[in-house]
């Protein structure tokens, strides 16, 4: 019998393994909390400014929190009087930055290392549709400042209820075991990680079977961070953002990122490697060329400056480097496919569970967008291992085969 839903179009992401970003969005480690993303977005001196999500303290891992963050490092050079600031990084942040200072006469250049502005944000196309391999949607959208411009721009956004998934295998979250869980992370000890909270649940689940809870933190931590539950910390590695009031824009985030850049002045293909903090001024330098400014914005991801992608001489102080190393961040891979025809039933966000813990993805139907049948899904834990390997055909087949098999066991 033909299988219904032929596959006609895909894009497949790799942010795990891109040199520009190190993983998917900024969390926090057992042994950091919140005052850590402070600590990093404090200025060194009056020539230097870390920001991008990981430095907001309430929206970390949300384009809106690096939006807002490049604005404040731009209001910071501005108020120093200073006349040209380099930028690094043309995402979220650093096409806020820029385009912030230009508006208050300020020369802003940015250097991008890849060869496209969006950073975290990526746009694909994908049979004849426009979509989002990074960001996806905007959330906390009643306080979120980008909402607001995709409004004023008249764009196209779609309401996504992360609160009530479509579970395509096995049963939904028990009542009551949220609360417990959270209530659990609140009290832990300081250094304690979500492994640690886990175990001692599941060696006295009460009234909740071990099947359950795992489902649980598969469904709410694990697609949440994409990262190890032994390194993320209990007490702040679960943070706020994702359910509340969530939309995803048709045609994608290249629709606000193109209007951040109009008119800016930013080179790509400008990799930094070194930054240089003289007494009169920066130099920022890349693989063959220099940038001389006043002062500079950095907007690099937690694991690119963790893992001293770009060289600070001065190096940076130790407590932005205490903050780094109490930070990261985890894997989600997303997957777009385009079919022939719809082979899935009409809800709008949908939940398959791998057959082993930590085995988990989450589907979003984008069919809306254009009319043709297309599913979203994003990917985290153990399954990226076996998933994520090969081609980018093959990774996309296989991300399909596991969307079809869970619709067909309902």
């Amino acid at each position: 019998m033909a299988v219904r839903g032929r596959l006609v179009g895909s894009a497949v992401s790799h942010w795990g393994a891109d040199p520009w970003a190190g993983g998917s969005w900024s969390l926090i480690g057992r042994h950091g909390t919140p005052r850590d993303r402070t600590t990093l977005g404090t200025p060194v001196g009056d020539r230097l400014r870390l920001a991008g999500e990981a430095t907001h303290p309430t929206r970390a891992g949300m384009t809106h929190g690096a939006y807002e963050q490049g604005l404040a490092a731009a209001a910071w050079a501005a108020d120093l009087g200073h006349a040209r600031v380099a930028v690094v990084g043309a995402g979220m942040a650093g096409l806020a930055a820029g385009r912030a200072l230009a508006e208050r006469g300020v020369e802003a250049v940015i250097w991008e290392a890849r060869d496209r502005i969006g950073g975290r944000t990526a746009g694909v196309d994908v049979g004849g549709g426009a979509f989002d391999l990074g960001a996806n949607w905007l959330q906390q959208y009643d306080e979120n400042v980008l909402a607001r411009l995709a409004e004023k721009l008249g764009l196209t956004m779609v309401i996504t209820d992360f609160n009530d998934p479509l579970v395509l295998n096995g049963e939904p979250v028990p009542d009551g075991l949220e609360d417990e869980l959270r209530d659990r992370l609140a009290a832990a000890a300081p250094g304690a990680s979500m492994t640690d909270v886990l175990d001692d649940l599941l060696r006295a689940p009460g009234r909740w079977t071990p099947a359950e809870i795992h489902r649980f933190v598969d469904a709410e931590i694990v697609m949440d961070t994409g990262a190890p539950l032994s390194w993320l910390s209990a007490r702040h590695g679960f943070e706020p953002g994702v359910g509340e009031g969530d939309r995803w824009i048709v045609g994608g985030y290249r629709l606000l990122t193109g209007h951040l850049a109009d008119g800016l002045d930013v080179r790509l293909n400008r990799p930094v490697r070194r930054i240089r903090v003289e007494p009169d001024g920066v130099v920022v330098s890349g693989d063959d060329a220099d940038l001389r400014a006043d002062a500079v914005v950095v907007t690099a991801p937690v694991p690119v400056l963790a893992a001293d992608g770009i060289a600070f001489e001065p190096p940076l102080p130790q407590a932005h480097r205490t903050a780094l190393s109490h930070l990261g961040a985890g894997r989600v891979e997303k997957v777009v496919l385009r079919f022939d025809e719809r082979f899935w039933p009409e809800h709008g966000y949908y939940r398959v569970h791998g057959p082993a813990d930590t085995c988990m993805s989450e589907w979003l139907d984008a069919t809306v967008a254009d009319g043709t049948p297309t599913l979203v899904g994003l990917f985290a834990g153990s399954w990226l291992d076996t998933l994520w390997t090969g081609p980018d055909a093959d990774i996309a087949s296989r991300a399909a085969g596991v969307f079809r098999a869970a619709v067909a066991d309902r």
